[in-house]
């Protein structure tokens, strides 16, 4: 095990260590274990600029929130809260991913933080509103199948003529 491994295994114990005790203490702390563990991660990240504690701990972390916000609410506020909070945190991977211009946070995590985010709207819309966005979500994924083909034309076709000079 490397020594930057033992770093991020040996403080997410530590912060799960920490949750369970104030559990035992104090009562009801399992709510913050996730936050607690996302926030370790994102300070890993910060000290030693790892791209994995930065997406570990923004997913981690944006999932602790909405399980904190769904523990202190009702109904379908509290499942479009864990949508939002795991949805918001691969957002903010990116964010943070592009701002520091990482390439291992560059594209993707828009594509699971998107989805995650749309499904919590409808969630919180409610059931009707789900039921006239069912035709919505085929035509979202031809348009983005579109998009990639073009995509995928268009670094073709410059490739080609790369090779050609």
């Amino acid at each position: 095990m490397q020594r930057k491994d033992q770093w991020v295994g040996g403080a997410v114990l530590v912060a799960i260590g920490v949750a369970l005790l104030l559990g035992q203490i104090v009562g009801e702390t399992e709510q913050f274990i996730l936050l607690g563990i996302g926030l370790v991660l994102l300070i890993l990240f910060a000290v030693s600029r790892n791209p994995g504690t930065l997406i570990g701990g923004g997913i981690v972390t944006g999932l602790g929130v909405g399980v904190l916000v769904a523990a202190n609410t009702e109904g379908d506020v509290a499942g479009a809260a864990v949508l939002f909070g795991l949805g918001f945190g691969f957002l903010g991977v990116w964010l943070i991913g592009t701002f520091l211009r990482l390439k291992e946070t560059a594209f993707w995590p828009l594509i699971p933080g998107g989805i995650l985010v749309a499904i919590g709207v409808i969630v919180l819309a409610g059931a009707e509103a789900a039921q006239n966005l069912e035709l919505l979500w085929p035509v979202l994924l031809i348009g983005l199948g579109v998009t990639v083909l073009v995509g995928a034309l268009r670094k073709r076709g410059a490739d080609s003529t790369e090779d050609r000079a």
